[in-house]
């Protein structure tokens, strides 16, 4: 091999290292070779500013599903669909057409509630599995356990204390209405230490996954956005991957900046 080729070889190994190595780094904080198309139903309480500067602070792109996004085929576009504070209460086209989110998540989606709902209007069929809610409150955390599950492990390693500890969530906003239990097949993954509560629980439901968080994750991220539950969020919506069978609907988008539409 001539000097040059092998010069030629060694700066390319170089480069290529160097840019592994940059990827690798990367991947925990930016994500950047990741694509998922983020579905956002809006809720109530403190309103859209707020909520759009939890996803900003994030930096996470998504798109609000709105009274004409009710079909199967728009929702099967979507990763993940979030659903905003109290939506369940407030937002009556969700209200509305909670069924076919239901439907959405039997075929293969993944639904997280990003912020609590409200006990008192709740409708324990909401879900794809039935669930009750109470009236707890909890303005700081006292102590939390995690369970083995991959929302604590992807993209982030999520550590009971470091993300979910006491001063972490700021301005009491840390959780509230949460599940009265987790009856099969709901298992809970946040448990209060103190009281017990399975704040948030989870559950297959035909080929997809949800979750009830009861956890103020969006109102505390849009109030103090610090990196821990900027990171909270990450796994809450990205844990699972893309949706395998969204197939010819997919639109892929890029999440590294945040632009509601």
């Amino acid at each position: 091999m001539h000097r040059c080729d092998v010069f030629d070889l060694q700066c390319t190994c170089r480069i290529t290292s160097i840019f592994l190595s940059c990827l690798f780094l990367g991947l925990g904080t930016a994500f950047a070779a990741q694509e998922f198309n983020v579905g956002y139903i809006q809720g109530g309480g403190d309103g859209p500013a707020l909520h759009q500067k939890a996803f900003e602070n994030a930096k996470i792109e998504f798109k609000y599903i709105k009274k004409g996004n009710y079909k199967i085929d728009t929702l099967l576009k979507f990763d993940v669909i979030a659903v905003g504070e109290q939506a369940y209460h407030t937002n009556a086209d969700l209200k509305d057409n909670f069924k076919v989110v239901n439907e959405y998540v039997e075929a293969g989606g993944y639904l997280v509630t990003v912020d609590f709902q409200q006990d008192s209007t709740w409708n324990k069929n909401y879900l794809p599995h039935p669930l009750t809610l109470l009236d707890p409150d909890l303005e700081d955390n006292v102590g939390v356990e995690l369970a083995d599950h991959d929302l604590f492990k992807k993209p982030n390693k999520l550590e009971a204390d470091k993300h979910f500890g006491a001063g972490v969530w700021g301005n009491a906003d840390f959780m509230a209405d949460g599940p009265q239990k987790a009856p099969v097949p709901w298992i809970p993954l946040v448990t209060d230490k103190q009281n017990k509560w399975p704040m948030v629980v989870g559950a297959e439901a035909g080929k997809g996954y949800v979750i009830l968080n009861s956890l103020q994750i969006i109102q505390a991220l849009g109030r103090t956005g610090k990196q821990e539950l900027s990171e909270v969020l990450h796994n809450f919506l990205f844990w699972r991957g893309q949706l395998a069978v969204k197939g010819k609907w997919k639109l892929a988008t890029k999440w590294g900046k945040l632009k509601g539409q």
